[in-house]
């Protein structure tokens, strides 16, 4: 998927509830799926985020890895400081209790999903994966 904003950022959000599934259950038991409410909390997040940052932004749901979400957003790098400050002051607090667990900031091309590419060892050596503090 090609940003359609020009010089934009692949950030990529995980998003989870705060503690161990056993907890949620226990919480939320059988009235409720955990699926349900991560659809929740991810409409819940994009909508602070426009409301914070900019509705320019475009997410798209990337994957899972067990019961962590990870969300795809391509940002500019002004949006990246906004979203970064947002973090530190630890002011995404949703309804039902899910977190940004992870953030990493992806510099070179995000290859599409399930497509295979050549050389794909060499790709991995080669690329440039930024932990969020590097900004």
């Amino acid at each position: 998927m090609k940003p359609e904003r020009p010089s934009t950022i692949c950030v990529l959000i995980d998003l989870r509830y705060h503690s161990s599934m056993n907890a949620f259950e226990e919480y939320y038991g059988d009235h409720i799926t955990y699926q349900e409410l991560e659809q929740e909390s991810y409409i819940e997040f994009k909508e602070h985020i426009f409301e914070s940052i900019s509705r320019g932004i475009k997410f798209r749901k990337y994957g899972r890895i067990g019961n962590v979400l990870t969300l795809r957003a391509d940002m500019l790098k002004l949006e990246i400081e906004k979203f970064k400050k947002i973090l530190e002051k630890n002011d995404i607090n949703l309804v039902h209790k899910w977190i940004v667990s992870n953030v990493t900031i992806i510099t070179d091309g995000l290859p599409e999903k399930g497509a295979p590419s050549e050389g794909d060892e060499e790709e991995e050596e080669n690329s440039s994966f930024n932990d969020f503090e590097d900004i």
